[in-house]
């Protein structure tokens, strides 16, 4: 009895068939990747805003008191990051990893380099006004308010300041995640008006808050909506309560 084979058109037809599913599912399995990876990263927001809180439940309701910016005559040893008092809180560095970042950065402050910065690595920034000291008490809405964002991965800064500190009166919004928009310049700000620019967690960015709850948005819900995006005094729930700079 002769054996049968498929024919070409058969296994042309498999062929097509696979290609057709596989073309259906991988975005659907990139999809659920990413969704992961966002959930990931919103646990350690959360992580992170908590070991904030039992901070401040230990030292009279304030924030740690940070040292980011190295004077003359002091060495990276002096460096005291805002997220090393946490480590007894959290005792996992990972927590500090966006599992999306892999990339080095390319701009340093002037004390620091690459070499650097690896051992003393965060994929998020720190709101400066909860960088020196202060107090929670001192905020009114503080489930609207601001205190963990995610650190433009070319940027190794640590903190930024929602309130008129660059040369040219604008806030620091260019430390944020917005893939590679000019710093310090609103109008060419990728977040807002770039429309290639997605967010690195499915459009937007996860953000702590300062009641200590976690919540994902897009860079531009984080902004006032009464006033125009691109306004150099829009801080939106980066500075809640339009609060003056506080003292490094």
């Amino acid at each position: 009895m002769a054996k049968r084979a498929f024919t070409l058109i058969e296994l042309l037809v498999v062929i097509a068939i696979i290609a057709i599913l596989a073309a259906i599912l991988f975005p659907v399995f990139a999809q659920a990747k990413a969704a992961a990876k966002k959930t990931q990263d919103l646990s350690n927001h959360k992580q992170i805003a908590t070991a904030i809180m039992l901070y401040a439940g230990d030292y009279d309701d304030r924030v740690c008191a940070t040292h980011h910016d190295l004077e003359t005559g002091e060495t990276i040893a002096d460096l005291y990051t805002w997220f090393t008092p946490l480590q007894p809180y959290i005792k996992n560095k990972q927590i500090f990893r966006d599992p999306v970042v892999s990339s080095n950065p390319t701009i340093f402050p002037s004390f620091m380099t690459l070499n650097d910065w690896l051992p003393n690595r965060t994929d998020y920034l720190i709101n400066g006004y909860f960088a020196h000291g202060q107090s929670l008490t001192e905020y009114d809405r503080i489930a609207e308010q601001i205190m963990i964002a995610e650190r433009n991965p070319s940027i190794a800064f640590f903190d930024y300041h929602p309130w008129d500190s660059a040369p040219d009166g604008q806030w620091e919004r260019g430390f944020l995640d917005g893939s590679g928009y000019t710093i310090g310049d609103v109008n060419t700000d990728s977040q807002v008006v770039d429309t290639k620019n997605k967010g690195r967690h499915i459009g937007g960015n996860n953000y702590s808050f300062a009641d200590g709850h976690a919540k994902w948005f897009k860079f531009t819900q984080t902004l006032n909506p009464s006033l125009p995006i691109d306004a150099v005094n829009n801080w939106g729930m980066h500075n809640i309560d339009n609060k003056p700079p506080v003292e490094e």
